[in-house]
């Protein structure tokens, strides 16, 4: 007798900086590789855009920040978000390779297979992916994890895990409204910098 081979996840991650609260949050919104599902979540997104085209939390008025965290509550994605605390505004570089560690390790267990980053600039992916290099040859990351970068203007998937660390930003900051929509589909690992 066979056994179905079982659907790969896939995880979509971005993150959100705030200094001023000594924040570095990141997060993944995880899914099966279920094309015509996350087509469905694909159009849900884009059609909450406006002239940009992109979804990016920081931008979005307050009603329609309302709007995101309700769409993102009803999408078939969950959603993992490691927030650091006690950020270092001259060290957001060892801040995200912190967290990335840390959601790499837990999207492992969660078997995700593919890892979508947000690209960043040239630098910055490069320091992403030699961070991954690092991890693979200390054994500390298995080969069977991809990680690669993705753009939020190709790829709506990465608005969610946008938007997932915006409202979990905005929480700290006393408005838990947003992450209140998202709660039962969120898990959070808090680290200490």
């Amino acid at each position: 007798m066979s056994h179905p081979t079982p659907v790969p996840i896939h995880a979509w991650v971005d993150e959100s900086v705030h200094v001023g609260r000594g924040l570095y949050v990141m997060a993944a919104a995880m899914a099966p590789l279920m094309p015509e599902a996350l087509e469905f979540d694909r159009r849900r997104l884009r059609s909450l855009t406006r002239a940009t085209g992109c979804l990016h939390w920081s931008r979005e008025e307050e009603r329609d920040k309302m709007r995101i965290a309700t769409l993102v509550g009803e999408l078939s994605l969950s959603n993992m978000v490691v927030t650091a605390t006690r950020l270092d505004p001259r060290r957001q570089e060892r801040a995200r390779r912190k967290c990335l560690q840390r959601l790499l390790h837990q999207l492992v267990d969660d078997r995700v297979q593919q890892v979508w980053l947000e690209s960043r600039d040239r630098v910055g992916n490069q320091r992403d992916l030699a961070m991954v290099a690092s991890l693979r040859t200390t054994d500390a990351l298995p080969s069977s994890i991809r990680v690669d970068h993705a753009r939020p203007s190709e790829e709506p998937l990465l608005w969610v895990a946008d938007a997932v660390a915006g409202a979990v930003a905005a929480a700290y900051e006393g408005r838990r409204q947003f992450r209140a929509l998202i709660d039962h589909k969120l898990q959070e690992i808090v680290i200490d910098l």
